[in-house]
């Protein structure tokens, strides 16, 4: 995981612990493919090589992007939350 990704991810679960919870289960759930060589339905391509893919977290206003160039790793590349201002 990225340092972009941990800072954000910390700052979710102070500001916005169901946030949080939810994007930490898409992050358990891009793992599990990855594993088994896949990427989770409804992730998009986001590069020219099919290396970095994105995924909505379901309800919630986040982005999560991760590299999967690497067979025997996932990396965590970003995480974008879009916070809403009242």
């Amino acid at each position: 995981m990225t340092d972009q990704a941990a800072a954000v991810l910390s700052a979710m679960s102070a500001k916005a612990p169901e946030t949080f919870t939810a994007t930490v289960r898409v992050l358990a759930v891009v793992a599990a493919a990855h594993e088994r060589g896949t990427v989770p339905p409804g992730a998009s391509p986001t590069d020219q090589w099919g290396d970095v893919y994105d995924l909505d977290v379901p309800g919630h206003p986040v982005l999560v992007e991760w590299f999967t160039g690497d067979p025997d790793a996932v990396t965590i590349t970003r995480i974008t939350w879009l916070e809403s201002v009242p």
